[in-house]
């Protein structure tokens, strides 16, 4: 049997948004981040959450869940806003074992 594994590789823009949840200057709130997946061609959420690394936790565990799913990108929304201000690429290595 072979298990696909993914290894997620944090862009510089991730590692900088990861730097500044975990400053004294982040307000938890002001933006929600949605993990999205692509499942048959289509864009889905996955996941929402204040902050990016409890975002990407609940995509990852979701897409492991769920294999027909991909986790794409992340959309950092200001709340109360209809449109994404910044989207985070996410870059997956496959390994299979």
């Amino acid at each position: 049997m072979i298990i696909t594994q993914y290894i997620m590789n944090f862009s510089p823009a991730i590692q900088n948004e990861l730097n500044k949840i975990n400053s004294a200057d982040f307000t938890p709130g002001t933006y929600i981040y949605m993990g999205m997946g692509k499942l048959n061609g289509r864009t889905v959420c996955i996941a929402v959450a204040y902050k990016i690394d409890y975002c990407i936790k609940k995509s990852e565990q979701f897409v492991k869940d769920i294999p027909a799913i991909t986790f794409d990108h992340i959309n950092k929304v200001k709340t109360g806003e209809l449109m994404a201000c910044c989207r985070f690429e996410i870059n997956l290595k496959q390994v299979c074992h």
